[in-house]
Parts: structure tokens; sequence; C-alpha cells
């Protein structure tokens, strides 16, 4: 989209981690999803926020908690602090409180952060 200049408002991209409990490092890494029992999202997070950090654009982070294989004071903190500004998260009804009150506690605390808030 960048490269073609495309005008787009914003980038809705998956970031996380790969350190959680189903990440397979020794398993090839294709464009494709072969095994689907695996809930690996995003493949190359550090590429993903260096890039990122390029763009001029709100960017929503998605997939940030893996599936929930992450727990939300990591994934919340990685993706704010690898440049997203905003998070697509699924919860249960019975999260929503308590995963707001981390996110609120997670951004007093963010200062790894290269990229400004959009």
């Amino acid at each position: 989209m960048e490269e073609r200049g495309y005008p787009v408002d914003f980038y809705m991209k998956t970031i996380h981690d790969n350190n959680y409990w189903s990440y397979q490092p020794d398993e090839p890494k294709v464009r494709t999803i072969k095994n689907n029992n695996d809930n690996y999202w995003c493949r190359e997070p550090l590429e993903t926020a260096q890039f990122m950090e390029t763009v001029n654009k709100p960017w929503i982070g998605f997939k940030i908690l893996a599936a929930g294989a992450i727990e939300p004071e990591h994934g919340f903190k990685y993706a704010f602090e690898s440049g997203a500004d905003f998070a697509c998260v699924g919860m249960f009804d019975y999260q929503v409180v308590e995963d707001c009150n981390i996110l609120t506690e997670t951004l007093k605390g963010i200062n790894n952060r290269k990229r400004k808030f959009s």
C-alpha cells in the first residue's frame, strides 16, 4: 500500500511477539498456514514494527493476545511499544473490566516506543 501510494486512512495489522506456548520455532513459516492447530499470526513482529516506524498513518494492532495464548499485560505492552496506535482485542464479556484496567496501567508505563502515536 505504501509502495504504491494508495491513499489509505489507516492500517490494521497483527502484532505480537512469538513468546507463547504454542509457537513452534522449528516449524517452517510459509505464507499460508498449514497447521490450523497453532495460533501464531504475527510471523515477523520485529520487521512489522520497523516498517510501521516509517509510516505516518494510524495503526490498529490486532491478534495482540494470540487467541488467548498471551497474557494481556504482556500483549498490550508489546503491541503499543511496537508502535500500534490502537488495539482490536477479542475478549469475553467478563474480561472487559479487567482488561481495560490492565490497558490503562500499561499505557501509563509505555516508555520504549519509537513510533509517535498517530
